[in-house]
């Protein structure tokens, strides 16, 4: 068969590709529409501003903000209106996969973007133009990744995602943001130089990237165990930074210190989404058995996170290393590869979307209270936990709240963070009555000490608030909005502790 006849049948299999990438495709041009609109913002509106002019500068910033906020928003609708999808389309010849779990995860992915916009505008936060468009493209890349299931896809949709967190890393425009952003740089590249060194590797044994293809099991099946594991190892590495997973987890803190607030609640959120359905799909697609591997990285991850936080200081430093221990204990979700594991992994990672934003939210509105009505930068010094002494006494509606998300965040009853732990652990259990390998129960033991140890950093910070005296006297009040936000992240954290059932069917009809 020729060229030209094959010609007509993969340029229509494109164009019908096109028509289910909309949301993506809308995204792309939101992205060029901003990038022009920013321009001529500047041009005629911020530059030509005087000194004193606020109005005209928040005229410029809102502009930016509410075309975002609509792009978003038009985008999460057309994710909604492909929710029916019954079956799995392949798009562009394998490189990408449309399915139920796909639409699952973008709208997760979108909805965490609103929830940073929100961040935004109840805390009257003022970025570059620039920062706009470089949201988007972050989230184009997300959209990528939840679809990929071909090794270059995948990296391709990881690059784009990391290129824009690095310049987001920046945006605060200190000394500390840049050092951040520049080990993000550091690391994600050594990451990324792994990883495709890794799926090269891949590619050499099997002659595919597509990890749908039965050629890609078999030909791994085909190698020798030790060397198709190494190639294996060094390609999930790329995966592995994007979770903050031991051993490509240093990055964290600094970027977590030095980032925006509402950028590092995202990033506490959404790549940690993608990348492990991402992480699904390889594992499901690999003859090998990573069990132990796997079980070792867990286990590092989160004896790694939870033993840093209990020195820490700073309160975003906390929630960094905290999150690295959550990305541990999702691991043990791919540990069991069971049903229940991947359930329970997918109903972690929605928790996670509600706890990591309050509490990021609440520390940024403490953090910040001495400033609350003014056009202000944010001062990285304010996160010392020494600031939030008394706090609680002074506003008792803040302090209760952020006490109900370090309960979660401990996976204490009654939030959910409870069942995401308890889900997960039940899945190990059950994995280790199957199979009786001793590193499960090994694992299974030292993951519930892990749990304990961290009630001592989690409840430090309620501690400091109710027990402890403020050091100042300032006055600490939230405005409605940000009360209303507050409240809105706080139903699900307690909501799901009494329907965790609802969103594990839900999950599990994926």
């Amino acid at each position: 068969m020729t060229i030209k006849s094959i010609l007509p049948e993969q340029l229509i299999h494109i164009l019908d590709s096109l028509s289910f990438l909309s949301p993506e495709i809308f995204l792309g041009t939101a992205f060029l529409f901003l990038i022009i609109l920013e321009l001529f913002l500047y041009k005629y509106i911020y530059e030509k501003a005087e000194t004193n002019d606020v109005e005209s500068k928040n005229k410029y910033q809102n502009t930016l903000f509410s075309v975002t906020a609509i792009s978003v928003l038009i985008a999460l609708n057309q994710v909604f209106q492909s929710s029916d999808v019954a079956e799995e389309f392949l798009l562009f010849g394998g490189m990408l996969v449309l399915d139920a779990k796909a639409i699952f995860f973008k709208i997760i992915i979108i909805f965490s973007v609103l929830l940073m916009l929100a961040h935004i505008a109840v805390t009257k936060r003022k970025y570059a133009g620039e920062f706009y468009p470089l949201v988007i493209s972050l989230l184009i890349g997300l959209n990528l990744m939840t679809m990929s299931i071909n090794l270059l896809m995948i990296y391709l949709s990881i690059e784009i995602v990391s290129i824009a967190s690095y310049v987001l890393t920046s945006f605060n425009k200190t000394k500390k943001a840049s050092e951040g952003g520049l080990k993000y740089v550091l690391f994600g590249a050594a990451s990324s130089a792994i990883m495709l060194y890794g799926m090269s590797l891949l590619y050499g044994m099997t002659g595919t990237l597509n990890l749908a293809s039965p050629d890609f099991s078999r030909g791994i099946a085909q190698m020798d165990v030790m060397v198709a594991t190494i190639a294996i190892a060094l390609t999930i590495s790329g995966f592995l930074f994007k979770i903050s997973a031991t051993p490509f987890h240093i990055w964290t803190p600094d970027v977590y210190q030095s980032a925006p607030t509402p950028v590092v609640a995202f990033f506490s959120a959404a790549p940690k989404i993608a990348a492990f359905l991402v992480l699904i799909h390889f594992y499901s697609a690999l003859p090998n058995d990573l069990q132990t591997i796997t079980a070792f990285v867990a286990l590092a991850t989160i004896t790694f996170g939870n033993f840093s936080a209990l020195w820490q200081n700073d309160a975003k430093r906390l929630l960094a290393y905290s999150t690295i221990a959550h990305s541990g204990f999702m691991l043990i979700g791919l540990v069991t590869m069971s049903e229940l594991g991947l359930t329970s992994i997918v109903f972690y990672l929605v928790v996670s979307v509600f706890t990591s934003f309050l509490a990021f939210l609440l520390i940024d509105l403490a953090a910040h209270r001495q400033t609350q009505s003014e056009d202000k930068t944010e001062d990285i010094t304010r996160f010392a936990l020494s600031n939030f002494k008394g706090l609680g006494k002074l506003n008792p509606f803040w302090g209760v709240l952020l006490t109900l998300v370090m309960i979660s965040l401990a996976g204490l009853p009654p939030t959910a963070g409870f069942f995401a732990k308890l889900n997960i652990f039940s899945a190990l259990w059950e994995a280790y009555q199957l199979s009786g390998k001793q590193v499960l129960l090994f694992l299974f033991a030292f993951g519930l000490l892990n749990t304990v140890i961290s009630l001592y950093f989690y409840l430090k910070l309620p501690f400091l608030i109710f027990f402890k005296d403020s050091e100042d006297s300032q006055s600490f009040t939230l405005s409605l909005p940000q009360a209303v936000f507050a409240i809105l992240l706080a139903i699900p954290v307690l909501g799901l502790f009494f329907k965790a059932d609802w969103l594990m069917n839900l999950i599990g009809q994926l």
